[in-house]
């Protein structure tokens, strides 16, 4: 039938494309390989990543000394004359202001505080980062696997197609079975073109996380992991009050709040003013003669400036406790979920695997075998052949979240599973 012949010429233009695309390399793609290289090229972690070495330079500037002032004066010139040739005294001198050691140290502390909240937004972030890697390469795994599952469904149904027409042409069957199955076929294909949009679409997005064209060509993503057992709560939740990148930096947060804390406490510390001068002069007594000061900064409580920078900073601190209980609040909130979902896809994955799709697959055959010995009707053919179209689907759904929902407990743990303990 003509409607016969364009369907299968579709499809095989659909599979002979994705042939081609396999042939140019054989090499499967690699999660580890995707996530090595999104950390080396992703602009977004490399933004991060600045920042927290900007970060980490400061540490150095917050204590550093201020530059020292170096004075030249001329005194004592009569009128008319100039300050240059004809000054009466003529001096050099240095000064050097020098904070309180006390607020030095202080600074210092801050400032290792704040490396430390931008160490962890940067891991936080390349957290994210991994965690859309690990879901894109998911996603593009899926997408293959439903084009497969879809090309093996039409594959089939062509050959329902070919056993209604053979049956019709004989008159053991009717002209509606023919139809339904090329209406089945043509089903089958729209969503094998869907699939491959979707893939498509996951292989732009991995491309652009790892900083390449978005048309590069990817190979076909290696088989999922197998599922594994997994622990119980109280062990992931350890993990992430250990590792968790959200965790860590609200509670760098809290070091750094309370280090300004006792900064501005330390501003009623006196600063100091050293001074040293040497002086040339006509007057005998003054000439070759040097001075030496010390002056000493008087911190006035009374303004009420530093009260309220103390009241500020302890505010700035409540504040940055009260995020470091939410964080560890929500992380634990979203290991129970992420757990809790990761084990129920484990068990269906094991329920499916091991009775649903296999019972589904015999279904097939009972009924294929029913209505090629005219014993069944081909809606019932077509019935088994839809359940067991969907339970596939179904399993390898199952199978992406529980990778999906692993890694997102090694985001929230801030660890590879195989390091949680």
């Amino acid at each position: 039938m003509k409607t016969t012949f364009l369907l299968a010429f579709a499809l095989a233009l659909t599979q002979g494309g994705t042939a081609a695309a396999q042939a140019v390399s054989s090499a499967a793609l690699r999660l580890e390989d995707v996530l090595s290289e999104v950390k080396a090229r992703n602009p977004e972690l490399l933004a991060a990543k600045s920042l927290s070495e900007m970060a980490q330079s400061r540490i150095k500037q917050a204590y550093a000394l201020k530059d020292p002032v170096l004075e030249f004066e001329r005194m004592n010139t009569k009128y008319g004359h100039s300050f240059i040739d004809d000054a009466g005294d003529r001096t050099i001198g240095i000064k050097q202001e020098i904070e309180n050691p006390y607020k030095l140290v202080l600074k210092k502390r801050l400032a290792r505080s704040g490396a430390s909240v931008y160490a962890g937004l940067y891991a936080a972030q390349a957290n994210q980062v991994l965690a859309r890697a690990k879901t894109a390469f998911y996603k593009y795994y899926i997408s293959g696997k439903y084009e497969e599952i879809y090309g093996e469904t039409a594959d089939l149904l062509k050959e329902f197609s070919r056993i209604a027409e053979d049956r019709y042409a004989t008159a053991q069957g009717s002209q509606s079975d023919a139809i339904k199955a090329h209406v089945e076929l043509s089903r089958t294909i729209s969503m094998l073109i869907t699939a491959q949009q979707e893939k498509e679409a996951a292989k732009a997005l991995l491309n652009a996380l790892m900083d390449r064209d978005v048309e590069d060509y990817l190979p076909p993503p290696l088989e999922a992991d197998p599922a594994s057992s997994l622990g119980e709560f109280p062990r992931f939740e350890a993990a992430a009050l250990r590792s968790n990148p959200d965790i860590l930096t609200a509670a760098a947060k809290v070091e750094e709040a309370g280090g300004r804390l006792e900064l501005s406490k330390a501003e009623y510390l006196p600063d100091l003013e050293l001074g040293y001068r040497r002086r040339r002069s006509t007057d005998e007594r003054m000439d070759r003669t040097y001075d030496v000061n010390v002056a000493v900064t008087l911190p006035l409580g009374w303004t009420g400036n530093k009260r309220a920078g103390i009241k500020e900073a302890r505010a700035g601190r409540r504040g940055a406790e009260a995020e470091y209980t939410l964080a560890r609040r929500g992380v634990s909130l979203d290991l129970k979920e992420a757990l809790i979902n990761a084990k129920t896809s484990l068990r269906l994955l094991e329920l499916y695997s091991t009775s649903v799709i296999p019972q589904a697959q015999e279904a097939l055959k009972i009924a294929q075998t029913a209505y090629q010995s005219s014993g069944g009707g081909f809606l019932d053919l077509l019935d088994a052949e839809r359940t067991l179209l969907d339970l596939k689907l179904d399993f390898y759904r199952y199978r992406v979240d529980y990778q999906t929902w692993l890694a997102e407990l090694e985001r929230l743990t801030g660890q590879d599973l195989s390091e949680v303990k």
